[in-house]
């Protein structure tokens, strides 16, 4: 199905042989999980080219419309056999995946083959919509997410570190059938949560700071992504009012999700709402992403994007407010969007929590 989709885009362009080198990509379009593989979809055939390593189990997860190619002494050697049985002197490579050197290289070994580099990411581009059988795994990620949500209350406390409670967010996800986090958590207290992408180290977690985390697990290889913030044993007024401000840019911005929005509006209902209440200048990054195989993929929620809401799209959004020197607050849930609205996947409180 995702490759005949994918074919229909080539096809535009005539844009065959396309060779496809992102891992996500691959997995996507085959199911292969695996570190070594090259997927060239081609006019008369498809070939799926990978090591002996996996050539049982590719042979036993490919569908009939895809080739298994045992890679011989170099890549380049073995794609040139398969563009010779395609009758092509033209290969199309996904230039975001590639690096240059990788590019040079093929080059070399391909010699009388022309490499085209195509800067449109096809496949990523289809991912955007997920099917029922993805919405379900990421629905299950995102329940384990708030499930460790709901721990993380009763463990944190002040005096362990940032270090601790990054540490016991990946333990509890592997505890619970996931392969990890999805990306490195961020667990920020006091003045580090005034950075949005803040490394948690061995600061100690006191009284009367804020505590910002990010986190999120890999399911099957889909990504969940949540962030909460909450107080430790006080909350001034201050961080009061930035932390309602923070709350109702969110759900404002969540009542506006549906199909057919552009992500330009939902940014500036978020931004606008939050400029409105003076801590504009404080809202310094985009209000979110999508998720699926990656933690961040298409389509980027940001100021200048122009690209429409789908239904069954899943996305971020998460607002913030961070003051240099003091701290920030930020609340992102997972939103999968329908037809006439939305469904919100992670349903941890946001109710403003001091413990």
């Amino acid at each position: 199905m995702a490759i005949s989709r994918l074919k229909k885009m080539l096809a535009k362009g005539d844009e065959y042989p396309f060779l496809i080198t992102d891992l996500k990509n691959i997995k996507y379009l085959t199911g292969f999980s695996g570190s070594n593989g090259y997927l060239i979809v081609g006019k008369k055939h498809n070939y799926f080219i990978s090591d002996s390593r996996y050539e049982l189990y590719s042979k036993s997860i490919l569908k009939k419309n895809i080739r298994f190619v045992l890679q011989g002494d170099s890549v380049s050697e073995t794609i040139g056999r398969c563009l010779t049985e395609e009758g092509s002197k033209n290969l199309f490579v996904e230039s975001h995946s590639m690096t240059l050197q990788q590019f040079l290289s093929m080059k070399k070994g391909l010699r009388g083959i022309k490499l085209q580099p195509v800067s449109e990411d096809y496949v990523n581009s289809i991912r955007m919509i997920k099917n029922d059988a993805e919405i379900e795994i990421l629905k299950r990620a995102a329940a384990i997410t708030d499930d460790c949500v709901s721990h993380l209350l009763k463990y944190v406390r002040a005096g362990i570190t940032e270090w601790d409670v990054a540490t016991e967010i990946e333990y509890f996800y592997r505890k619970n059938g996931c392969s990890g986090c999805s990306f490195d958590s961020i667990v920020a207290s006091g003045p580090g949560a005034a950075m949005p992408h803040y490394m948690p180290g061995n600061k100690k977690i006191n009284k009367g700071e804020c505590l910002l985390i990010d986190m999120g697990c890999t399911l099957e290889g889909y990504n969940s992504d949540l962030t909460r913030t909450i107080f430790i044993d006080s909350i001034d007024d201050k961080f009061n009012r930035i932390y309602e401000t923070v709350k109702e840019a969110q759900k404002e911005t969540l009542d506006a999700v549906k199909a057919g929005i552009t992500t330009r509006k939902l940014d500036s209902i978020a931004r606008g709402y939050i400029s409105s209440h003076g801590y504009g200048e404080y809202f310094n990054h985009g209000l979110g992403h999508g998720l699926g195989l990656d933690v961040h993929e298409l389509p980027a929620l940001k100021r200048d994007g122009d690209l429409k809401l789908m239904k069954n799209m899943v996305i971020t959004i998460e607002p913030g407010i961070y003051i240099p020197e003091l701290g920030g607050v930020r609340i992102e849930d997972m939103v999968l969007v329908t037809q006439k609205g939305r469904e919100v996947l992670t349903r941890s409180s946001k109710e403003l929590i001091v413990i």
